[in-house]
């Protein structure tokens, strides 16, 4: 009798064991789950997110956590691309006009821009047409709510700009527009949403007053570092690329007021160009690019060094991208197809 007592005992206290072991597995799995949550907080720059979240929300540039543009969107930026061709003050195609290659917003776009005018001129490797002009203002004159007013002084900035590089309204065919908008919003997916709207405006604007343009490039903003303006401080820069992946995705997923082809057609073709955005530290992203804040002058704009990363890492992207490698780089027959 004694000896069944102990046997029960025993195996009662094998099962207690397995019984704690459980739990404590139970318990290491909830632990597991929870930082998997946890990483949902965490400000990962979009393209190394996939198909990861950032607060519900899946990452990548494009749809389904991807990198790169697909289907029917993919083919049709592509022919956008064939499309650009020179031409002259009237429209018209021609062997002696031009590919106007503008930039729209403020100040850090605005640097970008003009510095890779300086490695696009000249260089035998680009598109011999191509005639590169910085439209960009700062001190908030170029912020999305100048540029969705067709009204705003600041177009009156982007003419007299034009003027002075003989480029005609009619010869825009691409644009590279970088801002932000100068509200205090800084929620998520609230601000996003804001400057995603104001991004859609912007290009329909844009199509208003650049009847042949037919690509515009969104490119975000890099991380910023000890700023006190509300609109130019994390997590802002952060929420600027969200909302660009968002417009992009209205425009494949057909949502009204983004159309950009056929009878509809509202707007240009938005897409990415080199995404700018990453964690500030000294850890690299999955491309490489690194963006410390040793690389500004006041946790904004970018030093001479910084600069000339930024405008390496875009003249890198439109050189080796499918689509934009089409009119940016020099080709024998710009914009015929192949």
């Amino acid at each position: 009798m004694k000896k069944n007592t102990a046997l029960v005992l025993l195996l009662f206290l094998v099962a207690y064991a397995c019984t704690k072991k459980d739990s404590s597995i139970l318990t290491s799995a909830s632990g597991i789950n929870s930082t998997a949550q946890a990483t949902d907080t965490e400000k990962i720059p979009i393209n190394d997110l996939g198909t990861s979240t950032y607060l519900g929300f899946a990452g990548g540039l494009y749809p389904g956590g991807s990198n790169k543009p697909k289907g029917t969107y993919a083919k049709d930026l592509k022919s956008f691309a064939y499309s650009i061709v020179p031409l002259n003050t009237y429209g018209i195609h021609s062997f002696v006009g031009k590919i106007g290659f503008i930039s729209l917003g403020g100040s850090t776009g605005g640097r970008n821009m003009t510095a890779l005018k300086g490695k696009t001129v000249g260089n035998l490797r680009t598109n011999p047409f191509l005639v590169l002009v910085n439209c960009n203002n700062g001190s908030g004159e170029g912020s999305y709510n100048s540029i969705i007013n067709p009204n705003d002084p600041y177009w009156n900035h982007v003419n007299t700009v034009l003027l002075a590089s003989r480029i005609n309204a009619k010869q825009v065919q691409v644009i590279y527009l970088e801002s932000e908008d100068s509200t205090d919003t800084r929620e998520f997916p609230g601000r996003p949403y804001l400057v995603r709207d104001e991004i859609e405006q912007a290009l329909r604007i844009c199509k208003a007053k650049f009847i042949n343009l037919k690509l515009v490039y969104l490119l975000g903003r890099t991380t910023t570092f000890n700023v006190t303006a509300i609109h130019n401080k994390e997590p802002c820069p952060y929420y600027n690329g969200w909302a660009a992946k968002f417009v992009i995705e209205d425009q494949i997923n057909g949502v009204a007021g983004t159309q950009y082809k056929g009878d509809s057609a509202v707007a240009p073709m938005v897409t990415w160009g080199f995404y700018q955005w990453t964690n500030g530290s000294n850890v690299p992203r999955s491309d490489g690019f690194v963006w410390q804040e040793s690389d500004t002058e006041d946790g904004i704009h970018a030093t001479a060094a910084g600069q000339d990363t930024l405008a390496s890492r875009f003249q890198r992207f439109l050189l080796t991208d499918s689509v934009a490698s089409v009119w940016y780089g020099n080709r024998l027959r710009p914009g015929t197809s192949p």
